[in-house]
């Protein structure tokens, strides 16, 4: 009797992109581009990409250290710069970007990306919740720039605001309820160091203060 568990099959080997032209990305048939965003990243006037690609195909992923492994559709956010005519893979993250069932009451999570002012925004729609994170290139590396989240209690209406400010190192967060005008706001230090995008592990992974988590 052959008995085998997810536990014990192996997890899926992500494609490596990085180095790879836009053309060599976007034939690979096992992956589709759900999002992309056209925009100058690293100030050389030339128009650079980010894709967000989703694995045709469920596979087996671990999203955490204590996940158990299941099925999944993969996926991946590429960044590229362009090279006179060229696009070239600078960047990848094969778990930052959450997957469809990682939106809790919001049943097909999809990511929005956008390219402006030389920014990158990652942007998520929840039911009644919203996160981004922003991340701006700089010597040759891309960083968290800012981030924003934002959660209402559907009961009671009682909301949370923060927005990250990582180049000043500071939290401004507001408290308080949908039905009032009024709302208790703080402005609080950060002692972290910002984040690599190619570094950053799934989402709410990394703790930045107590009780917060980006």
């Amino acid at each position: 009797m052959r008995c085998l568990s997810f536990s014990q099959e192996k997890e899926y080997e992500y494609p490596n992109f990085i180095n790879r032209s836009l053309k060599q990305v976007l034939s690979n048939s096992d992956w589709i581009v759900i999002d992309k965003s056209l925009g100058d990243l690293n100030a050389d006037k030339m128009e650079d990409i980010a894709l967000i690609l989703e694995s045709k195909n469920e596979v087996l992923e671990r999203r955490c250290s204590s996940c158990k492994i299941k099925k999944n559709k993969a996926r991946i956010i590429v960044v590229f710069l362009k090279s006179g005519d060229s696009y070239k893979v600078v960047i990848q993250n094969n778990t930052f970007i959450a997957r469809h069932d990682e939106g809790g009451m919001t049943l097909h999570l999809s990511p929005i990306i956008n390219i402006q002012n030389d920014l990158l925004t990652v942007f998520y729609h929840y039911t009644r919740d919203f996160q981004s994170y922003t991340f701006q290139f700089t010597n040759n590396m891309m960083s968290i720039f800012s981030a924003e989240s934002m959660s209402v209690n559907a009961s009671t209406g009682n909301f949370v605001h923060d927005k990250y400010d990582f180049k000043k190192l500071q939290l401004i967060t507001e408290e308080g309820n949908i039905s009032n005008e009024e709302s208790k706001v703080d402005v609080l230090k950060l002692n972290v160091k910002p984040k690599l995008l190619s570094e950053f592990k799934t989402m709410y992974d990394w703790k930045v203060l107590e009780n917060k988590y980006l």
